[in-house]
């Protein structure tokens, strides 16, 4: 009964989503940090590392606040972070980069994972991408995480697979999946 009664709290709270701006950056690389522990530490031999000192720069992603074809989105329950998204305008063969959107990025905290918030997320989504004149989605997902089935629920299907050559990704986890939805 109890964990009923959480669900039905949390589902009465309020979930927002805001542009993330470019003084919030101490908090979106935080939150960017904290979501992708949550997440993905089990794919590395470093519980990731080498792949957060690589690819999580907080300069990164103050470059990319600033960039016109990337939009990063904060998810707030009432007024706690929880999560962050990743938009951007980015071609993928066979489309026209003029009709494409990729998520690059969609973390929740783990506590926030299963409880509908996704859903509103992906709704945010394919609005925005509507709002941009965009018709197609895509993202990448690895292949034996549940991202991956996630996505399926929301229409988008496998297009292209390929493996990861990072150095401290564990051999049975290299597989990753290009998955597109249109719009």
């Amino acid at each position: 009964m109890c964990s009923k009664t959480n669900k039905l709290i949390l589902r009465l709270q309020l979930i927002t989503i805001k542009e993330c701006q470019k003084n919030q950056l101490d908090l979106l690389h935080a939150i960017a940090i904290q979501t992708y522990n949550d997440t993905y530490q089990y794919l590395w031999v470093d519980k990731g590392a080498w792949y957060l000192n690589e690819f999580y720069k907080k300069e990164s992603f103050e470059k990319e606040l600033s960039a016109p074809d990337i939009f990063y989105f904060l998810v707030y329950d009432e007024d706690k972070t929880i999560g962050y998204f990743k938009l951007m305008n980015l071609a993928l063969d066979p489309y026209m980069e003029s009709d494409c959107i990729e998520i690059d990025k969609l973390y929740l905290l783990k506590d926030y994972g299963g409880k509908g918030i996704g859903k509103i997320i992906m709704e945010f989504i394919f609005g925005f991408s509507q709002k941009q004149k965009r018709s197609v989605l895509w993202l990448k997902a690895m292949e034996d995480c549940p991202a991956r089935h996630f996505y399926e629920k929301f229409g988008f299907i496998q297009t292209d697979k390929s493996f990861l050559n990072y150095p401290t990704i564990k051999e049975d986890e290299r597989s990753i999946l290009t998955m597109v939805k249109e719009i």
